[in-house]
């Protein structure tokens, strides 16, 4: 047979060996593929990582003071031992009101009432003798009504809420004290504002050094 017959078988044909080595070569193409890329032709069941990512949303909250003018602050002056409960309403005849609220809390807003941190430790009771008698208090007072003549005493009533907030302290004449631990005044069930008219009091007693005395109020809102 001629030469060129030969080659010609050849090229149509494979040889046995070559056959057989073709699985081979597709095995390492698919191989390299895995290498190169870095995936596999089929799901690793141990390269799935769960990744937790967390955030808050936190509650819009405010109080406006624009209301509560000093005016509506002024207790005026005590004769000690005579004069009877005494408040910044009956000395001026405004009332602090104070608006509070929350934009996206669902279940609404307290307004919480109370000493301000910032305010000198010693005495420990909230209206302080600030001259001429310095180390002297009015007692804080706490009840379901004014006190006496001739007490000791200092404390927040709460005259009324209204437009969107509701009485945490009883109004009218319960008296209230300003203590270090904040209190619950007026709370509010909604997103939305509130408002709640507070007038400040005190009647002193006797024993009580003359000289002027000032208290130092906070008020804080903060989410239910």
């Amino acid at each position: 047979m001629p030469p060129s017959a030969l080659i010609h078988r050849a090229s149509l044909r494979p040889s046995r060996a070559a056959a057989l080595w073709l699985p081979l070569v597709a095995i390492v193409a698919t191989l390299m593929v895995s290498y190169g890329t870095g995936h596999g032709f089929q799901p690793d069941a141990h390269g799935a990582t769960v990744i937790n990512v967390t955030g808050s949303v936190t509650a819009d909250l405010y109080v406006d003071t624009t209301a509560c003018a000093a005016s509506s602050l002024v207790i005026g002056d005590l004769v000690p031992g005579t004069d009877g409960w005494k408040t910044a309403q009956d000395a001026s005849g405004q009332v602090c009101a104070l608006t509070f609220g929350t934009t996206n809390n669902s279940l609404g807003a307290d307004l919480t009432i109370l000493e301000d941190p910032g305010a000198p430790a010693s005495p420990p009771a909230a209206m302080k003798c600030i001259s001429t008698c310095i180390g002297s208090a009015l007692n804080d007072f706490d009840g379901g009504s004014e006190p006496a003549a001739g007490t000791s005493a200092f404390g927040a009533q709460l005259i009324s809420a209204s437009a969107g907030a509701s009485a945490a302290w009883t109004t009218g004449a319960a008296v209230h004290a300003i203590a270090d631990a904040g209190s619950t005044a007026c709370q509010t069930s909604a997103p939305g504002d509130g408002t709640c008219n507070f007038t400040f009091g005190a009647t002193a007693a006797i024993t009580d050094a003359p000289g002027g005395y000032q208290a130092q109020a906070q008020s804080l809102v903060l989410a239910r």
